[in-house]
């Protein structure tokens, strides 16, 4: 699957799909930023778990997405990483 970027000014999130599990803490971290209270479907990212047979999960930025980095700093499978103008987080 293909790397899907979301950049908002000097700031970048990519998500890798082929390493995505699906536990959606992503999802969890981003929704309790946005509404302050943990629910997957109030996200700026999504994670679909039911896009494709096997383990391949589809994944995707909404346009609330700032590329904070919050997302990336709990993804524990390295789907997703961030970065900075410069290249640093």
């Amino acid at each position: 699957m293909a790397i899907i970027s979301k950049s908002v000014k000097e700031r970048q999130i990519e998500a890798d799909p082929g390493k995505c599990n699906g536990c959606l803490l992503c999802q969890l971290r981003c929704s309790y930023r946005f509404e302050k209270r943990f629910n997957p479907l109030k996200a700026a990212i999504s994670v679909d778990p039911f896009h494709e047979a096997g383990l391949a999960y589809a994944m995707g930025f909404d346009d609330r997405c700032d590329a904070c980095g919050l997302c990336a700093q709990v993804c524990q499978y390295g789907a997703l990483s961030w970065t900075t103008k410069g290249g640093r987080p």
